[in-house]
């Protein structure tokens, strides 16, 4: 070997020494470790930080309907026996609506599909009551008193 290469291969070695010595390792090990640390328990409070947000946003969600169902009730404690047939059409079309849109984000859970199968049956035969006693002329509505109001009453 020349002694150049031999020279240059002595200095190498010199410089090279462990790691693990150096200063700077041990701080960005310490560094890396708390990083490590920190973005692990981000995470986990990330975590949290959903299921809460979700548990929330589920809480407003039921305080809407809520407040929808109530007002849809308040309607219908408003229908008097005298209530005309195209005034009960387009009370039970506005609630069918609201009702359904109320109802809508619900579908899908479980523990309340009887509920709201019960809702829409509710609404298909006051629907079908409805269209059962539709009147043929509307000027002779007034000959069968309060019979669209009996005929929704039960529904």
């Amino acid at each position: 070997m020349s002694p150049d290469i031999q020279s240059a291969l002595n200095r190498i070695l010199e410089l090279h020494h462990p790691f693990w010595k150096d200063g700077s390792f041990w701080i960005f090990l310490v560094l890396g470790a708390a990083g490590l640390y920190f973005s692990i328990r981000a995470f986990v409070e990330a975590r949290g930080a959903k299921r809460a947000a979700t548990e929330a946003g589920r809480t407003v969600k039921l305080q809407t309907i809520t407040i929808e169902l109530t007002e849809i009730a308040q309607k219908l404690d408003r229908i008097q026996p005298e209530i005309p047939f195209n005034e009960a059409r387009d009370l039970l079309s506005e609630i069918s609506r609201r009702l359904r849109r109320a109802i809508s984000p619900f579908a899908k859970e479980v523990e309340l599909s009887e509920a709201i199968e019960a809702a829409r049956q509710a609404l298909q035969a006051a629907q079908k009551s409805l269209k059962a006693v539709r009147p043929a002329d509307p000027t002779k509505e007034a000959e069968a008193p309060n019979a669209v109001y009996y005929a929704i009453e039960d529904d």
